[in-house]
């Protein structure tokens, strides 16, 4: 298996966590989250096999099935071949015995939810959403002056705020008027003066009509269906987005602000991304978004108090760490996998708090909470209720099968008072609950909650005494906040056979998130993990500035690893210049391996890769230390002599070379045979180390910031990044401070790529966050740090065993985000 699937460490924790923090969540979202939710925890009758399924087929036909189950029966006619066709009419339905049983889900099924449930405060279970559609397909969210109901009659009624709207019926804005309506799907559309509306649809798909005037719309997100914005002359078709919409005599205008929108005008189907317009005629020119919205009534305003919010949410204190766990002594011998989170209950009280206040103060920040996020309210509100009822933290607890597989996570927690098995009956029917001497095990499985608390009526302490329980116990000696801990030695179906565990946790230290996981291996260690040394001293980092805008250094056990890995990292990236005379497209000798070797001998353990100056073109530094710098001349020399006979005997062109003394110090240089700053590179020998990089002028400077004593370790920026740990060195540390200097990057590319593709340009590059990765290598584990932004690690963790140096600088460094972006 690929411990990838369920790491914590994905950007989808680091999602998840901000949501919950920042209280900003997508309505439409959390609706459906929550019906299919309701349709399997709260609904009397479980459905466990195609039968049951296929039994509700007439009754949906005849429309006499509740909306949830309704709901569960269509996501299951969208996943089942089967039923579908006997939906259809074209199979007869096959007894339940024929049917073949489902597999036990594998260990990185449960563990992903783990992590899912570890990221979103571990009271999932509880998510309970009440729905109520009124009659029509949109309500008068609220008037600024006057709103008019155009009758039948052709007379104009007044409309207030709370009113349904029902279809057909064209509304209009008076002068100086403005009104926001909140649609069924929950989108929300705003009303310019003078505007006129109206609304018809069917099961899946909705569509506003923009009879004249402006409308801004706040689309939401949608599993079916469409939300369709139609005018005279086009028609507009979008799904969780935010765009406006002018309909005049002249024509039609749509200006998009964020995500994507299709239009169909005249056959044609154009794809519009944030900042882009179109317009349906000639004589209607185009105009700054800004000014297209700029009319809103509501935006400045929402926008300061939304701001204002999230920084008042983000100054409510998280639960204290945990330093002991009164659960994890109770657990049975045979768990394999654990995760913690806090008791969120005075966390979620605080920010309902400070929500309610902000609500109050300020009509425009109401009138946004009721139309898109109301409902997180009530989720709030539950997941608080049920934390007075428990203890300190919240397990989920895995136990492993005679086969090796986990079993269905269930959860664990200490009782507080008396009343939650009530609670849950009331919140969650489906459920099942056991109590055991101050302890409570509840879940979806019945037979899990069963094996669990089984275990917990064991008087043995065998768990205690295994290596699993000391490294959990371990974790908490540290400082728990969010916790997962798996155990591989029991799951037989892992893709890495040496990996052995993973044990990682998020937490808040001095206000500052920080993220690290532990990979424990049996054996010889694989890829990377491999070759990396203890945490040592870094002398190479000396040489880069604070100015870098990404850095890596490395401690190695053997040289020849990292002098291999840049070989092999600097053939690709000459290899995609595309000049096929340059030095990665050259044939290369058989004696390249040993040549290769006899370079690494005269190399010591520590290396660093840097960029420190012009994003383009790449002011790259690589800086090695060196034990004999006169052998490691000889080899480099060889190296190249050993190319250019390769080269000429394929008819190629030989590598360029040149010598100079330059105020006492000698610089060589290396490069391609046609002049091209790409393939060109200056390297000296100074105090053990080789310093080298595409100009000498760059390798001057790394000189000076050495003398200076102002490197990178010195910065400030930098050093607020390090993670916190007793250690005073690192094996590996990888620091990436982009931030917005690749903004004007993105907006050169965008100026070539294709129009659909630009939005994805400035989203990747436009404001990239820092991040700080450190890695400390032990006899048998390697514990990866970090801060700042989340690395992907989930796409970097083969690379990490594999040995992929190049995979995870590519993961890291976003320059690689620009062919990404460009080919969406």
């Amino acid at each position: 298996m690929n411990p990838a699937e369920f790491s914590p460490l994905d950007p989808r924790l680091e999602q998840a966590i901000n949501e919950i923090r920042d209280i900003s969540p997508d309505d439409a979202e959390v609706e459906a989250a929550a019906a299919r939710v309701w349709a399997r925890l709260a609904s009397p009758q479980h459905l466990r096999s195609c039968a049951d399924f296929q039994a509700l087929i007439s009754e949906y036909r005849a429309g006499r099935l509740n909306e949830a189950r309704a709901a569960l029966l269509q996501d299951h006619l969208h996943e089942c071949v089967a039923c579908r066709k006997v939906y259809e009419g074209r199979v007869v339905s096959l007894p339940a015995a024929q049917r073949p049983a489902r597999r036990a889900a594998p260990v990185f099924r449960w563990a992903m939810a783990a992590a899912v449930v570890l990221a979103a405060g571990g009271a999932v279970w509880f998510v309970i959403q009440e729905y109520g559609v009124g009659p029509g397909r949109a309500v008068v969210q609220s008037v600024n002056g006057t709103l008019f109901a155009l009758g039948a009659d052709g007379t104009l009624h007044s409309l207030a705020a709370g009113q349904n709207l029902p279809d057909g019926v064209e509304i209009r804005t008076a002068k100086d008027s403005g009104a926001m309506l909140r649609l069924r799907d929950g989108s929300l559309v705003e009303l310019r003066e003078r505007a006129a509306v109206s609304t018809s649809g069917g099961a899946e798909d909705l569509t506003l009509h923009l009879n004249r005037g402006d409308v801004i719309v706040q689309a939401a997100h949608r599993r079916k269906g469409h939300l369709y914005v139609a005018t005279a002359d086009c028609r507009v078709a979008v799904t969780g987005t935010v765009f406006s919409v002018v309909s005049g005599v002249k024509g039609s205008r749509v200006s998009v602000v964020e995500g994507e929108v299709h239009v169909a005008q005249d056959n044609q189907d154009h794809v519009l991304h944030p900042g882009d317009q179109i317009s349906t005629t000639a004589s209607l020119e185009p105009r700054p978004l800004g000014d297209d919205i700029g009319w809103s009534r509501n935006r400045d305003r929402l926008l300061e108090r939304l701001q204002s919010l999230r920084i008042q949410i983000r100054q409510i204190q998280l639960p204290a760490l945990r330093y002991s766990s009164r659960l994890i002594g109770r657990l049975p011998a045979n768990t394999a996998a654990f995760a913690s989170i806090p008791n969120f209950g005075q966390y979620l009280a605080d920010a309902q708090a400070v929500l309610a206040k902000n609500l109050e103060e300020s009509p425009e920040l109401r009138a946004w909470w009721e139309g898109r996020a109301a409902s997180s309210g009530v989720l709030l509100e539950k997941l608080r209720a049920a934390s007075g009822y428990l203890g300190d933290e919240v397990a989920l607890v895995g136990l492993a099968g005679t086969d090796g597989h986990i079993g269905t996570p269930v959860f664990l927690a200490e009782t507080r008072r008396p009343g939650f098995r009530e609670f849950l009956k009331d919140a969650a029917p489906g459920i099942t609950v056991t109590e055991r001497a101050g302890l409570v095990v509840f879940g979806p499985n019945a037979p899990a909650v069963e094996a669990l608390a089984v275990g917990l009526d064991s008087t043995s302490a065998q768990f205690q005494t295994s290596p699993f329980y000391h490294r959990i116990a371990d974790a908490y000696h540290q400082g728990a906040g969010l916790l997962l801990c798996v155990d591989f030695s029991q799951a037989p179906e892992s893709s890495h056979a040496a990996l052995r565990y993973i044990l990682a946790g998020r937490k808040q230290i001095r206000d500052r998130m920080e993220t690290r996981a532990t990979f424990g291996f049996g054996g010889e260690k694989p890829g990377i993990a491999s070759w990396l040394a203890a945490p040592g001293p870094m002398g190479s980092l000396d040489y880069v500035s604070p100015e870098a805008t990404l850095a890596a250094a490395f401690v190695v056990r053997d040289p020849r690893a990292i002098v291999d890995q840049v070989a092999s990292i600097g053939g690709r990236f000459v290899g995609r210049i595309g000049k096929p005379e340059s030095p990665a497209s050259q044939p290369v000798s058989g004696d390249a391996a040993a040549l290769r070797s006899q370079l690494a001998s005269a190399l010591g353990g520590e290396f660093s890769l840097s960029f420190d100056g012009p994003i383009f073109p790449p002011s790259w530094k690589l800086v090695a230390e060196v034990y004999d710098p006169a052998r490691a001349q000889a080899a480099i020399r060889q190296i190249v002599d050993a190319y250019n006979r390769d080269a000429a005997a394929s008819g190629g062109k030989p590598l360029r070379t040149s010598e100079e003394t330059v105020s006492g110090r000698v610089y060589y240089m290396i490069a391609a045979a046609d002049p091209n700053p790409l393939t060109e590179a200056h390297y000296t020998f100074a105090d053990g180390y080789l310093i080298a990089g595409p100009t000498r002028a760059l390798i001057s400077k790394a000189l000076e910031t050495k003398t200076a004593g102002a490197s990178i370790t010195h910065s400030a920026q930098f050093m607020s990044f390090e993670p916190s740990d007793q250690f005073a060195n690192y094996s590996a540390v990888l620091y990436e401070n982009l931030g917005t200097t690749l903004a004007p990057l993105a907006g050169l590319l965008g100026a070539f790529a294709p129009s659909e593709a630009r939005g994805h340009l400035a989203e990747g590059l436009g404001n990239v966050k820092p991040i700080f990765v450190a890695a400390y290598a032990g006899p048998d584990q390697v514990t990866v740090a970090l801060t700042g932004r989340d690395l992907p690690l989930g796409q970097s963790e083969d690379s990490l065993l594999s040995g992929d140096l190049g995979g995870i600088l590519s993961n890291v460094f976003p320059i690689a985000r620009i062919h990404s972006g460009a080919t969406k």
